[in-house]
């Protein structure tokens, strides 16, 4: 499910499929003719269409539906398909003009488009999330495609600890890994690749000069990891930032303070023939009132909970006033 956004970290990227677009309508949350705001705002479809697509995972058709939501308030009329599959499908669906917008990640969208050319290639996308804004413009224009200014908001790596490991050594960030008797007394966990990849238990040792007392093979921010940090079977484990899971069991997610992870923030894809300020200024709105900790939450009701990602994403903006 997290392929589609994490390239090179965890998961590889799936290989493109031969799924056929009109094939996968607007399921997963929300309708074709989008969703209801309320009655306030410009007449529905003065402002023009849009198609608002998303990926074929919770969290995309989440933010996807709250787009929809805004634009729809805006004065668009609105269409939708979610769960349209992975990278490669919906940029082509952008390309072939099928669709107009989907939610997309910072780091991950920047270093897709650069590997397109050079499979080989580390390309520009750091820890700091406004220089990888800014690298991404000409790789975004190169596909008469618009990203706008990316949320808060972020969905990448992370390591999570109990709430009782957090009291007991007062953490709050990775930083705090490297107080005197901190990260010796603790056991990562993650899955096998975490102890060779830059991002894991050498970044941390490296960064934050965290040496751990030992390593445990789990899964890659799955279900053995969540719950080997929540039974303290680990001290510390590597996690998905936004994962709903990590809300259920109630995991202190560290702060990465000095941004050993790569930025993945939130932010709106668009065809730069549907761009235009007032769609940049309705799109803003959840930008700027979605944060990680936001995410987080609304994952937990759609993928724990089990509430439909359209009901979540309208009680979310009605409840900040937007909609």
């Amino acid at each position: 499910m997290r392929a589609p956004r994490r390239i090179g970290a965890v998961i590889a990227l799936a290989a493109a499929t031969a799924i056929a677009l009109a094939a996968c309508g607007s399921s997963g949350g929300g309708s074709s003719s989008g969703s209801s705001g309320s009655s306030a705002g410009p007449t529905a479809g003065s402002q023009g269409s849009i198609t608002v697509a998303s990926a074929d995972f919770a969290e995309n058709t989440l933010i996807a539906n709250m787009y929809a939501d805004v634009l729809q308030k805006a004065g668009y009329k609105i269409s939708t398909k979610y769960n349209l599959g992975n990278r490669e499908l919906y940029l082509k669906a952008l390309a072939n003009g099928e669709i107009d917008l989907v939610p997309e990640y910072l780091s991950t969208l920047t270093t897709f488009l650069v590997q397109q050319s050079d499979p080989n290639a580390a390309g520009p996308a750091s820890g700091d999330a406004a220089k990888t804004f800014a690298a991404l413009q000409p790789l975004v224009k190169a596909k008469n495609l618009t990203v706008y200014p990316f949320s808060s908001a972020a969905d990448q790596n992370a390591f999570a600890v109990s709430k009782a490991t957090a009291a007991k050594y007062g953490l709050t960030t990775l930083s705090d890994l490297s107080k005197p008797n901190v990260a010796g007394k603790l056991t990562l966990g993650g899955p096998a690749e975490c102890q060779t990849r830059a991002y894991c238990e050498p970044g941390l040792e490296k960064t934050y000069g965290a040496k751990f007392a030992g390593f445990k093979t789990l899964d890659a921010g799955g279900p053995l990891t969540i719950n080997a940090i929540a039974n303290n079977s680990v001290g510390i484990g590597l996690v998905f930032s936004s994962d709903g899971a990590v809300a259920s069991k109630n995991l202190v997610v560290l702060t990465d303070d000095k941004h050993l992870q790569n930025a993945d923030n939130v932010l709106p894809l668009i065809r730069t023939a549907k761009a235009s300020p007032a769609v940049a200024a309705a799109l803003a709105k959840v930008d700027s009132a979605l944060t990680t900790s936001e995410l987080l939450t609304l994952n937990k009701q759609v993928g724990v909970d089990k509430d439909d990602p359209s009901d979540v994403a309208k009680q979310f903006l009605q409840s900040k006033g937007i909609i």
